[in-house]
């Protein structure tokens, strides 16, 4: 059985006329006939009852049909995204973003991206991890960076890299904090991360699992700020341990020795659109980038 058979198959029945049906394949008349003899041959049943009036369907050719039809629809269907694949995507591409650039290796995913489609445009929503997964369930990002675990359901993840946190102070409380314990800890001034951040999410389960609650009393949407306000002595905060090794080094904060965490970064998109091509070209680049196994 080939496509071809399957065509023939689907206008003979459509036209109901074998003349008419070679006229619009822009094939001979007996070269029809013999694709539907041999389709008819493979599947070991008769199609077409061939009378003076023209060829109507049997009942197996009228159950048939529907099939031949999804068939061929399919088919199509391959060709068409083989064709993106071989010509490279257009339109816009929406990425949503967290925390910065050189930690999400934006600028090599966007080059990969560009390399293997040259005619997609992209669109870059910088946020945070609880709006990324929001956006992305209201389909106005087809994928995006997010910290942490995903509950919901309908979204799908690709791990990229453990991310370490620390627990930060100011740099003039380091005597003060160095013997302190997690009592201690959470009666201090707190800096918290808006509540979609998933650093405000991770620093509530970190205090829980000792029965307490982080004096927060200011809240924050960037990471720059958060580092800024720690610096400046106005409280203690959660913090991505590389900056606060950074920060540390300059002597802006000090790391607190028993505040660390480790969670997963992760590329999210949703789990219904896996089989589209623009997804399909997203993970493709992502674990390219983070030579990740495919």
């Amino acid at each position: 059985m080939d496509l071809n058979q399957l065509k023939s198959f689907v206008t003979v029945a459509e036209t109901a006329n074998l003349t008419k049906a070679s006229e619009l394949l822009f094939l001979s008349q007996p070269a029809v006939s013999a694709q539907l003899k041999a389709l008819e041959a493979e599947l070991g049943v008769i199609l077409f009852n061939r009378t003076a009036r023209g060829m109507t369907l049997t009942v197996a050719g009228q159950v048939l049909r529907q099939d031949a039809v999804h068939a061929l629809g399919a088919a199509k269907h391959i060709f068409s995204r083989a064709q993106i694949f071989r010509e490279g995507l257009s339109g816009e591409c929406c990425i949503g973003t967290i925390s910065e650039p050189v930690i999400l290796r934006l600028s090599e995913l966007l080059s990969e991206l560009m390399r293997t489609n040259s005619n997609l445009s992209m669109r870059l929503s910088q946020s945070v991890s609880g709006v990324v997964v929001d956006q992305i369930l209201e389909g106005k990002l087809h994928g995006g960076f997010v910290i942490g675990e995903i509950e919901e359901r309908r979204i799908a993840t690709i791990p990229v890299r453990p991310i370490t946190l620390r627990i930060v102070a100011p740099y003039e409380w380091k005597e003060r904090i160095i013997t302190a314990d997690w009592e201690d800890i959470a009666q201090l001034p707190w800096i918290s991360m808006s509540p979609k951040c998933s650093f405000n999410k991770i620093t509530a389960a970190m205090f829980n699992r000792h029965g307490l609650r982080p004096n927060s009393f200011i809240a924050i949407d960037e990471e720059a700020t958060l580092r800024k306000l720690v610096a400046s002595g106005i409280g203690l905060a959660l913090m991505r341990e590389d900056m606060a090794l950074d920060a540390e080094a300059k002597k802006e904060v000090a790391i607190w020795p028993k505040g660390l965490e480790t969670k997963q970064l992760n590329f999210i998109y949703l789990q219904t659109d896996w089989d589209t091509p623009l997804i399909q070209a997203l993970c493709k680049s992502v674990r390219t980038v983070w030579k990740l196994a495919t």
